[in-house]
């Protein structure tokens, strides 16, 4: 009996022990995101901070003091940066750690790597500790690099919308000069060149073929796509209910119906008006 009685014990401090361990394991504090994340790279040089989110809450005021000196950020050569830990009323799970540089003189550098450290000694407000040392490595951006691509980026922009809209005018011109049929005197063009007539005719008459060889291309290139977007659409367009296709404008007189003026209708409107008084007058001089 005194074996099964200790069996019995032990088996009750071991399923009593891992329920323990099981709720303990629930209940520790964890870090569950940051911004910046590890290892980000371009981050803010103006107000740098780090934004860390609990599963706990830790922004009881009696621990405040203890888990402020739990967080400390140092530069590349192990420089400490003062802080300031800010804790956030609406979302007690969340903590702010920012640079202090209110008086100028540890200013953030640019292109530069700092880590921030979380001490294994932070408290939750239940008494949970995080347990464990945490290091988040980030890098400020580099300014001037990201200036000079910005510059170069608009110069490009600025360079292409040059180049589309003097092709576009340079498209324009041509095609207005293809359009008109450019007269020359070839009297005058002789006597102002000093080229014979033949020459002048010729170079005339080779120009009016390239204008036409161009117009025709143009033709030939607009008609095949109007094809193809025929062949792919269909090309007889459905029409909406009620609506009817014609061959050519045509009044409405043709189909036999009339239309009445705005005047026209209020004069008729009038003198029927005028009828029915005439009528309801002779009525009451009757009786």
């Amino acid at each position: 009996m005194k074996k099964i009685g200790v069996s019995i014990c032990l088996v009750l401090m071991i399923l009593f022990g891992g329920c323990i361990m099981a709720f303990a394991a629930d209940d520790s504090l964890e870090i569950v995101n940051t911004y910046p994340v590890d290892g980000q790279k371009n981050t803010t040089v103006e107000n740098l901070s780090v934004k860390l989110n609990f599963n706990q809450s830790v922004s009881d005021k009696s621990n405040r003091e203890l888990n402020s000196r739990a967080f400390s950020i140092k530069g590349k050569n192990g420089k400490k940066v003062p802080i300031r830990v800010m804790y956030n009323p609406k979302d007690v799970k969340q903590v702010m750690v920012i640079a202090d540089n209110h008086d100028g003189k540890n200013k953030i550098k640019e292109d530069t790597n700092y880590t921030l450290h979380v001490s294994k000694n932070l408290i939750s407000d239940t008494g949970a500790r995080l347990g464990h040392d945490v290091e988040i490595k980030f890098t400020t951006m580099n300014q001037k690099r990201n200036t000079m691509i910005y510059m170069v980026m608009m110069a490009v922009m600025f360079g292409g919308m040059f180049f589309f809209t003097s092709r576009s005018a340079r498209k324009a011109k041509e095609s207005e000069l293809d359009e008109k049929d450019i007269k020359v005197n070839p009297y005058k063009e002789a006597k102002r060149t000093g080229k014979s007539v033949e020459e002048i005719v010729s170079k005339q008459e080779k120009e009016k073929a390239k204008r036409a060889e161009r117009v025709e291309k143009a033709k030939a290139k607009r008609e095949a796509e109007e094809a193809r977007l025929a062949e792919l659409y269909g090309e007889e367009e459905e029409l909406a209910p009620g609506h009817f296709r014609v061959n050519a404008p045509r009044p409405i007189s043709a189909a036999g119906g009339k239309t009445v003026s705005g005047r026209k209708a209020i004069a008729e409107a009038r003198r029927e008006q005028e009828e029915r008084w005439e009528k309801q007058a002779k009525k009451r001089n009757k009786k």
